[in-house]
């Protein structure tokens, strides 16, 4: 009898302050301000941060006005960027504004009330979507952005009020493979690093941020004496400025989307209106993989999509299961194709794409929050 096997895997997140979370946010909140002004806005948003600097670069067509610098500062401001002595102060920092804002009609495509369903997909590309039974995410990455989500909570509510917005987090999983099954069995490590204010020392940020944020974001059942803990592993080296600061917007895919489990098409997520297939389909792949797995048809299950630019309908539909269903992958497409419309156009309604809901997908993973359309099982009819 084969003896079943353990290993270890790993996720990380980021906070909504670090660089390159910073110019996610900032190219959502504008894509948002662009829907709320029109919703069928075609836009293409990508930021640059260092420090006291935001640049804000792309295209946006349909908005004849746009004030991106009100955008910038509000975001800074709601991230926490709100004292001088940072990297970025939302009061003082400079926007540099490059956005090419173009009111007319592009390329033929509509500005009207509603997008036709065969509007053709604005680019090639392809698209991952992921789910599995062992939590509503990877337990690895679910267990990351709850760490990131609660060093912003602490902070917020002034229980650590010396912590500040750029913080990372990671968690390694010791994991079961039972019959194509990844069964979590216990918290390996957990890493934690902090930006923070002077005066704070080294052996109180660590036991601090281990009893009221680790403690309070991963089950007591996970955790045991083995489990290892890096907090500042290489002691005061988060109080800000630290110099190092530098982002771009789409270079946190991974902690965008699953974690490093399952696949990524390689595109980036914000700034980015539904044409993109980089993003509505991965938002479509990922509705698809966890409608499959909470009907019971799939432990585990990953969906690709794939597209040409000037087609509306997917080029390439793949499922892989990892040996969890008692369907084919033929009878899963059947299903799949039965039951979703895969047009971008279509995409958008059924998912409120055209409504101005990005700007806190770009803040603790796209796949993290349930009230996300895409995060709603369909109800199937097999």
């Amino acid at each position: 009898m084969k003896s079943q096997s353990t290993f270890l895997f790993t996720s990380e997140s980021v906070g909504e302050g670090h660089p390159d979370k910073v110019c996610d946010q900032v190219a959502d909140a504008i894509l948002d301000e662009c829907l709320k002004l029109n919703p069928l806005s075609k836009v293409a948003i990508e930021v640059a941060v260092r420090p006291g600097l935001v640049i804000v670069f792309g295209v946006v067509h349909f908005i004849p006005m746009l004030n991106i610098e009100a955008i910038v500062r509000s975001v800074l401001k709601d991230i926490g960027y709100s004292c001088p002595d940072q990297e970025l102060d939302y009061h003082t920092c400079k926007v540099m504004d490059c956005v090419e804002l173009h009111p007319s009609l592009f390329n033929g495509i509509s500005s009207g009330l509603e997008a036709p369903d065969n509007e053709p997909a604005g680019d090639q590309g392809m698209a991952f979507g992921y789910a599995t039974d062992e939590t509503h995410q990877p337990l690895t990455l679910d267990l990351a952005h709850r760490i990131s989500r609660n060093l912003k909570a602490v902070q917020h509510k002034g229980i650590l009020p010396w912590l500040r917005p750029d913080t990372k987090a990671q968690v390694t999983v010791e994991y079961l493979e039972d019959k194509g099954r990844m069964v979590p069995l216990r918290v390996h490590n957990v890493v934690v690093t902090a930006q923070h204010t002077p005066g704070v020392s080294v052996e109180t940020l660590r036991q601090e941020i281990l009893d009221k944020v680790i403690r309070k974001s991963i089950p007591a059942e996970y955790l045991d004496d083995r489990t290892a803990y890096h907090i500042q592993p290489t002691g005061d080296i988060g109080v800000s400025p630290s110099g190092k600061f530098a982002g771009v917007t789409g270079r946190k895919i991974v902690v965008d989307t699953y974690g490093g489990w399952g696949a990524h098409g390689g595109g980036a997520f914000s700034g980015k209106d539904f044409r993109q297939v980089d993003r509505s389909a991965a938002y479509m792949a990922r509705w698809i993989a966890k409608s499959l797995v909470h009907h019971g048809l799939a432990h585990r299950c990953l969906i690709q999509l794939s597209y040409s630019i000037g087609v509306a309908e997917p080029l390439c539909i793949f499922v892989d299961t990892f040996g969890t269903s008692k369907l084919s992958a033929e009878q899963l497409k059947k299903v799949i194709r039965s039951n979703f419309d895969l047009r971008p156009s279509v995409i958008a309604k059924d998912l409120n794409l055209l409504n101005p809901i990005y700007y806190h997908t770009a803040k603790n993973g796209h796949f993290t929050n349930e009230e996300f359309p895409w995060e709603q099982p369909f109800d199937l009819v097999l």
